[in-house]
């Protein structure tokens, strides 16, 4: 069943009991007995989440998609991702959280972006009975015990474990890191998709982004077609029909408070935007989602 709210909550590692790290990890007995209903609506996150169940099993609705994690299995959700968690009261296991800039200040922003799994919530679930499953154990308890220490050179050492954990992940999905590629254009395209992230609702046109990049509004284009394989204002569509999805299945709000939030200029302009990628009407769609 879809979970309804009045407005999408937004969380960031500052609604955790967190030291200033950009980091942070708990188990799920703990997450349990005091995070629980940070996750019980739907929530959208400004960082990344790393979910291991050790046993039992766990129900995740990440952006109308229902998956159920069993044991073993690893479950990683990126950010701006809208989910509702519901998690066995009784499962062991590990919730880790971490911000993009955490784990930059050591390695190169792209590195982090190579590991394939984290460009889309996906779930790890060959973990249990490899041999690797000792190693994880040992990386998620060491994480915790220097989490927990919170000394002068917790943050490097907490990075140095956060990649291990990373490389065991894209392991078990086939493939580690994403294979060689031009750096700088896909450094500008991450930033095209960070800057996207902050105006979607407000500046349409790919001229924008091409200069705030200082790129001519072609070159961005064509980088786009070659890394994301679309341009960018299909790009740019899209994350606006995904938020207006997730506003129709997880809010009360009708599709004129809609429409005005994502910076429609009338409601059946945005009726016209939306049924031509569903073919349904927002209200339609909204009903399919009950």
């Amino acid at each position: 069943m879809v979970v309804k709210t009045e407005e999408i909550r937004v969380l960031t590692l500052e609604d955790f009991e967190s030291p200033d790290l950009g980091f942070f990890i708990t188990s799920l007995q703990s997450y349990n007995q005091h995070y629980c209903s940070l996750f019980s609506l739907p929530n959208q996150r400004r960082f990344y989440t790393i979910i291991f169940l050790e046993d039992q099993a766990g129900r995740f609705v990440v952006d109308q998609s229902s998956t159920q994690i069993h044991k073993g299995e690893v479950l990683s959700v990126s950010p701006t991702s809208v989910c509702t968690f519901e998690i066995d009261k009784q499962a062991k296991g590990w919730v880790v959280l971490f911000t993009d800039a955490f784990f930059s200040k050591r390695y190169n922003d792209n590195v982090l972006y190579d590991f394939s799994f984290l460009k889309s919530n996906s779930v790890c679930k060959q973990l249990e009975h490899t041999e690797d499953m000792p190693r994880w154990r040992m990386m998620m308890d060491a994480m915790y015990d220097e989490f927990k220490r919170s000394g002068a050179d917790s943050r490097t050492i907490l990075r140095s474990y956060l990649n291990i954990v990373l490389g065991i992940m894209g392991r078990h999905h086939g493939i580690a890191v994403d294979a060689p590629y031009n750096r700088e254009k896909e450094g500008k395209v991450r930033l095209f998709e960070q800057l996207l992230e902050q105006y979607y609702k407000r500046e349409r046109f790919p001229s924008f982004y091409a200069e705030k990049l200082n790129i001519s509004t072609n070159y961005l284009n064509r980088i786009c077609k070659e890394r994301r394989s679309r341009s960018v204002g299909e790009i740019t569509r899209d994350r606006i029909r995904m938020e207006a999805e997730r506003l129709l299945c997880h809010t009360f709000k009708t599709v004129s408070e809609i429409s005005f939030e994502l910076g429609f200029d009338s409601s059946s302009y945005f009726i016209t935007f939306f049924k031509k990628k569903h073919g349904l009407s927002p209200e339609e769609f909204r009903k399919t989602q009950r």
